[in-house]
């Protein structure tokens, strides 16, 4: 397949759904990259435009425009802050940590170790989906190339960021990546499926579409509710079946059909109505009947069109959750081993995108694609580069002690990146730290107040023989003076964003200001009383308040995209979510939401907690 450099002009024709501010953003993007050398600044063009195709929202796309700026030290933070501002800078900055963790450790790591640290840095999701169309785009144009650095390029496509994409759902690339990196890595078994195969891939697609379009219409005659996709095989799965022991001609799944209805009696009727247009080969296999030990359910049979095979998977909405996201789902490649914890995360973000990609002409519901998942860790290196996993804010004392107590307890210095920091130095994702050690124990009470680690903590106290207290909790007052909050004077206060309808309290930050807080906010019971105001809301026209809910529920598949279906009944906007998955199989989700007045709040809240598995739907 050809490819081409894309252009300014290209990029905008994609994104003609920008709003005329947005549109300006790509822009001044554009002029920032002009600073860059020219191959780096048309890779982040091409970046953009992939991101354009995938109808991901703009912070991501003008992020991809800028992706490599600073690793390659071309532009500094400052500049983009400045034309771009702060959250697409923050994308920008993981981008950089991904680029130099591949950096450091893509020849010492297994591609499990390694896959893990990606993921894990990856607090905004959109870094990930940044990095993964950068990777497309220099592999599409690394296959003309003769140099090492492509098949470490093909290696870590085919091992970590294909079988990312999938989990994604991005199927398009997922195809693309590993026949463009089992090109580069095994070119004699490539170019002898492709002699076997013998249809070029856009072909095939073509043949896919008729066949959706012909099975679409079928269904619609007998007035089916139901959707209709399909693909055609990449050569590297033909390669994987066929290590597997298939011979080319035993596989029927070339071009491959999948329908999704409401009921299994659908099912089993769209299974009858195939068969009934088309000319069927040998037995079905139904697991729906007898699912798999996995609990994997569906119906699997081939039929012939124009004398092709075609291979036709039928099951219903909640039969494919479950074997995307559920108990069924795993991993396509051994290499990349199955971890739950960020299963669950890109599965979440996975049905954000869809959920984004449905809104069309809605796009004020869904501000931004930002989904800030669970990160409770940071992995850090040691000099030989192998991982210590840390909490956030951890510094190198918590190194020293997670290393071994009698390091622990002997460190003197700490070297971070090849410059000496102090001991309560915060540490970052991918920093190498190393330790100094003295000849004698040198531990100081003092570091309790920056250890951050239970370990380190606990050994410490130990050393020094201190028990643990309680803080006594103090009573709190407020005066007399109310203040509306139509006052110059008044700012909602972000840590607990009240909304119209709420119970107020207000806190001199300032003589000229004060901020608003819910009456039951944590954060206004540590303030110091003396400074605390009676305060009241203001009677002005209808007006939007950023606020946060959360919601609790059992994990299961499709979970988000039911409480995201949720707020667009309620056309409430979206600015960003958080999810995180605890112990037990309970998932906690966070919305950051614009609403009107509690009324409406409420009432939301009273259809979350009626949707199936959730137990708990509060404000945050």
């Amino acid at each position: 397949m050809k490819y081409k450099n894309r252009t300014l002009k290209e990029l905008k024709k994609k994104t003609s759904w920008a709003l005329p501010e947005e549109r300006k953003l790509i822009e001044k993007a554009f002029e920032l990259t002009k600073k860059q050398k020219k191959s780096t600044a048309q890779h982040e063009l091409n970046t953009a435009f992939i991101l354009a195709e995938l109808k991901l929202d703009i912070q991501s796309i003008i992020a991809g425009m800028l992706h490599e700026a600073l690793y390659e030290k071309d532009i500094k933070e400052d500049e983009i802050r400045k034309t771009a501002g702060e959250e697409i800078l923050e994308i920008v900055k993981e981008s950089a940590i991904l680029k130099e963790i591949k950096k450091q450790n893509a020849d010492r790591m297994k591609p499990s170790e390694l896959s893990k640290i990606i993921l894990g840095v990856s607090k905004d999701i959109r870094s990930l989906f940044v990095e993964i169309a950068s990777q497309l785009d220099k592999i599409r144009f690394e296959v003309k190339k003769k140099r090492p650095e492509r098949k470490k390029l093909a290696r870590l496509i085919l091992e970590i960021y294909a079988p990312v994409s999938h989990k994604l759902g991005l199927y398009k690339i997922e195809w693309e990546l590993n026949d463009l990196a089992f090109k580069i890595l095994n070119p004699k078994n490539y170019y002898e499926i492709k002699r076997k195969v013998k249809e070029k891939r856009i072909t095939r697609e073509k043949k896919v579409e008729r066949i959706v379009k012909e099975i679409k219409k079928i269904l619609k005659k007998e007035k089916i509710n139901a959707q209709v996709y399909g693909r055609a095989k990449s050569f590297y799965g033909i390669y994987k079946k066929m290590l597997r022991g298939k011979k080319f001609e035993e596989i029927l799944d070339l071009l491959g059909i999948r329908v999704l209805c409401n009921s299994i009696t659908d099912c089993y009727r769209i299974l009858g109505l195939i068969y009934a247009n088309y000319e069927p080969f040998g037995k079905f296999e139904d697991y729906i009947a007898n699912p798999k030990p996995n609990n994997y359910r569906s119906i699997h049979a081939v039929f012939f069109w124009k004398k092709q095979p075609v291979e036709v998977q039928i099951r219903t909405f909640e039969m494919h959750r479950n074997a995307e996201e559920g108990l069924a789902a795993h991993w396509k490649y051994k290499e990349l081993e199955k971890n739950a914890h960020f299963d669950k995360q890109l599965s979440w973000a996975k049905q954000l995108v869809e959920w984004q990609r449905t809104l069309k002409g809605k796009r004020n519901l869904m501000k931004s694609l930002k989904a800030e998942l669970e990160q409770k860790n940071i992995f850090v290196l040691t000099p030989k580069k192998e991982v210590i996993v840390l909490p956030e804010n951890a510094t190198p004392v918590d190194f020293a002690f997670a290393i071994h107590s009698d390091v622990g307890e002997k460190c003197s210095k700490a070297i971070v990146d090849g410059r000496l920091v102090p001991l309560n130095f915060k540490l970052k994702n991918a920093n190498t730290v190393s330790i100094i050690t003295s000849n004698k124990r040198t531990a100081k009470r003092q570091w309790l107040n920056f250890v951050k680690t239970g370990k380190a903590r606990d050994k410490i106290k130990k050393l020094f023989g201190i028990k643990s207290t309680q803080e006594k909790k103090k009573k709190r007052k407020t005066d007399g003076r109310i203040i509306s909050t139509d006052s110059k004077k008044a700012v909602i206060a972000k840590c607990c964003n009240p909304i119209a309808g709420d119970e107020i309290v207000g806190f001199k930050t300032t003589k000229r200001k004060i901020s608003i807080h819910r009456k039951n906010c944590p954060f206004l019971k540590k303030l110091d009383n003396k400074r605390k105001v009676k305060v009241e809301w203001a009677k002005e026209k209808a007006k939007k308040y950023s606020t946060k809910i959360r919601i609790k529920s059992i994990e299961r598949a499709g979970l988000l995209m039911d409480l995201l279906k949720e707020l667009e009944k309620s056309k409430i906007a979206v600015n960003r979510t958080e999810a995180k998955s605890t112990s037990k199989n309970i998932t906690e989700c966070v919305f950051e939401l614009n609403v009107k007045d509690l009324n409406k709040l409420e009432a939301l809240l009273k259809r979350m907690r009626r949707i199936p598995s959730v137990f708990e739907a509060e404000r945050a």
